[in-house]
């Protein structure tokens, strides 16, 4: 029941993923929360979908991955994400509605910084506020796998095409993976092997998923997608706050 529950959360995140480029992990780790598996869990799986989907789009688009902007932004994350991940395990303590409220609360943080995104303009950030942006990411994505958000929000600053701003998330995502992974691994006692396992046997799942919401992006227009997509995160927010 578990795998299977897994499998259909991870299907509709990957959908959502493929389509507008972000939010497996605002989708995913509330509904794991809400389905029974504990918040290092729901990290941990939603970290590996997002490194199994960014291994198959990252050598898809390894041409146009912005390497100068990703050496900075992966050191700064692999300095960060641990931090993140120490706040994660702090957390876990704390009674499973209280942990849903803050998941709900990370995600509302996520769509916010999303729709702020919108009325950027384009213009050189000094290599500090970068820094500091790419921090912020990183601290996310260890404690709630919800790193996506500043990484958009920078972007927006940057003359990327969309090739590059794909390559670039993807790639950070691809090298983070890993080492969260193994930090929940050392560190969280509800974390276990079996979780891994359980992520491996759904990559079929992942990347069919990945591949229809792909379609779909090309089918639809994307201010329409993102506005449903948002509004889906809110309602989930909204029910794991309340």
């Amino acid at each position: 029941m578990s795998l299977l529950l897994a499998g259909v959360i991870m299907f509709g995140g990957s959908i959502v993923q493929g389509a507008i480029g972000f939010a497996l992990g605002l989708i995913a780790v509330p509904l794991l929360v809400e389905a029974g598996f504990s918040l290092s869990q729901s990290v941990a799986l939603t970290t590996l979908a997002l490194g199994i989907q960014s291994l198959f789009g990252a050598r898809k688009l390894r041409a146009h991955i912005p390497w100068k902007e990703v050496r900075l932004a992966a050191v700064v994350r692999y300095l960060t994400v641990p931090l993140g991940v120490l706040l994660l395990i702090s957390v876990e303590s704390l009674d499973t509605a209280t942990v849903k409220r803050l998941v709900g609360l990370g995600v509302l943080l996520g769509v916010g910084l999303r729709i702020l995104a919108r009325s950027e303009t384009f213009r050189e950030l000094p290599t500090a506020v970068s820094a500091a942006v790419f921090g912020l990411s990183g601290v996310l994505q260890g404690l709630v796998a919800m790193g996506g958000p500043p990484l958009v929000l920078w972007m927006t600053t940057r003359d990327f095409r969309a090739n590059q701003a794909r390559a670039f998330t993807l790639t950070l995502f691809l090298l983070n993976a890993p080492l969260q992974v193994l930090l929940l691994l050392i560190l969280s006692q509800t974390m276990t092997v079996d979780v891994l396992a359980m992520a491996l046997l759904l990559t079929p799942v992942i990347y069919l998923g990945a591949m229809i919401g792909i379609r779909i992006g090309d089918r639809f227009s994307k201010p329409l997608l993102n506005r449903a997509a948002l509004s889906v995160l809110v309602v989930i927010a909204a029910n794991a706050i309340l």
